[in-house]
């Protein structure tokens, strides 16, 4: 699905990665609040899991509340979404990936396989990496690619700690991360839009 700019002036795609239960029309508000002169176009995950609701890989939870998933699953996804990406990118060259909770998953994972493909990620509330360490491009093609990544404190389904881990492990790998925490739960918040916003502004 795709959104056309609101405003002129911007050469510049935002795709945009749903969340688990979610579709690709969830996020298409939030492109516009960013900067009304992106084209945002949603891409919509693979996995039906009734009526509207998607998903890039199955989750699972256990009795305490534990997620978790299958990383063949995971792995397979990013590589369908990072040939997405190409396609969009031959057109509109580095795109900027958003994504929120398993979609900021699929949204790292491509940036960590293919940094030269996109211009920088925006990680709401992200699960963890959905690539491995033997997925990643070379340490030194990752050095400095900026990443904006927020977390509630409060998320019942993807703990503070996990978010925390997700952001040390990128920073080893040499990302520029740029850490926001927030009093919430798993959801998005205009304050978190506000900081992306003026985040972007830095990293155009």
């Amino acid at each position: 699905m795709e959104l056309p700019p609101r405003a002129p002036g911007l050469l510049r795609t935002l795709v945009l990665l749903h969340g688990y239960g979610a579709d690709e029309r969830d996020l298409l508000p939030i492109a516009h609040e960013l900067d009304p002169r992106l084209r945002a176009v949603s891409l919509q995950g693979p996995i039906a899991l009734g009526g509207p609701m998607r998903a890039w890989f199955n989750l699972w939870q256990d009795a305490a509340g534990r997620i978790s998933f299958d990383s063949e699953e995971a792995r397979a996804a990013v590589r369908t979404v990072s040939a997405e990406v190409e396609e969009i990118a031959a057109h509109s060259p580095r795109p900027l990936l958003l994504g929120f909770s398993q979609g900021a998953g699929i949204a790292l994972g491509v940036a960590l396989l293919r940094p030269d493909l996109v211009s920088g990620v925006v990680s709401l509330s992200g699960v963890a990496r959905a690539v491995e360490d033997r997925d990643h491009a070379p340490v030194e093609d990752l050095r400095g690619f900026p990443v904006f990544a927020a977390h509630g404190l409060h998320d019942p389904l993807i703990p503070i700690e996990l978010g925390r881990g997700l952001r040390d492990t990128l920073t080893s790998l040499g990302v520029s991360v740029s850490w926001h925490e927030y009093p919430i739960g798993h959801t998005v918040i205009p304050e978190e839009i506000e900081s992306a916003r003026s985040w972007l502004k830095d990293c155009a």
